[in-house]
């Protein structure tokens, strides 16, 4: 059996702060379009969702969201899966 991939959903336009090491809450703020609701989504939630934009397998996902905060990705997976489980449940990413 192979591995899902998650990736954002095609009608989801989305912005983020870029800057994610000056000190600043890493923020991304996503919508579906035409109709929304905005969502928001700061600190850890923006970095998995900056992990999901690249694409990728659940262990893929948390490899990056993990180098992004210098935490170790076994210490994260079971909120990464959490989180990434309830962005597919309202639909803004995809599972494949």
């Amino acid at each position: 059996m192979s591995e899902h991939h998650y990736r954002i959903a095609d009608d989801i336009a989305w912005v983020s702060e870029e800057d994610l090491d000056g000190g600043e809450v890493p923020t991304a703020y996503l919508t579906r379009l035409p109709k929304g609701p905005p969502i928001l989504l700061e600190g850890s939630g923006c970095v998995v969702w900056l992990a999901i934009a690249e694409g990728g397998t659940l262990a893929e996902i948390t490899a990056a969201a993990a180098a992004m905060t210098d935490a170790a990705p076994e210490e994260i997976s079971e909120d990464v899966a959490t989180l990434v489980d309830q962005l597919v449940v309202i639909g803004v990413v995809c599972e494949e």
